[in-house]
């Protein structure tokens, strides 16, 4: 997930929209409103992610190796090498970790590239990688606002 500007301007406001809210006694509707504003900003990350992929090309690439990553487990990154449109030779590391080496050396799968960057590419059959986190957040969030909101009723219940 790479982090852009209005990644920063969300943090930024989201401080002052809790340091504000605090002060005049009104925390967990801050809250509520970052919930909201981080909805808002992940729909618009899954709608650029969207267009970005309506804009790839789509080329066979042969799995080169794996690189790998220990973090309490070790993660598996295929590298893969593509021959673009025009005739250019790439070899880019796919982004979204497996727990598991997926495909074997010398394996030739459908990817998409973005022309414009070649080096973005994902596998043909997992789109669906690009935009699972943001959806995975925004239900978390969603959870955890239902919960901001009961705990309200019952604050004004009692």
């Amino acid at each position: 997930m790479k982090v852009e500007k209005a990644d920063y301007i969300w943090a930024i406001l989201s401080f002052i929209a809790v340091g504000v809210t605090f002060h005049f006694g009104y925390l967990l509707y801050g809250l509520l409103g970052i919930y909201a504003a981080m909805a808002i900003l992940f729909l618009w990350h899954i709608k650029r992610i969207e267009k970005r992929i309506s804009d790839t090309e789509a080329a066979y690439g042969k799995i080169t190796e794996y690189r790998t990553e220990k973090s309490g487990r070790e993660y598996y990154y295929p590298v893969v090498e593509f021959e673009t449109e025009e005739g250019e030779l790439i070899s880019s590391v796919y982004a979204y970790p497996d727990k598991e080496k997926r495909y074997e050396i010398g394996d030739e799968e459908l990817i998409h590239y973005t022309p414009d960057d070649p080096m973005f590419f994902y596998f043909a059959d997992r789109e669906k990688e690009l935009t699972d986190v943001y959806y995975k957040c925004i239900i978390a969030g969603g959870f955890l606002a239902a919960i901001d909101i009961i705990a309200i009723i019952i604050i004004l219940c009692i």
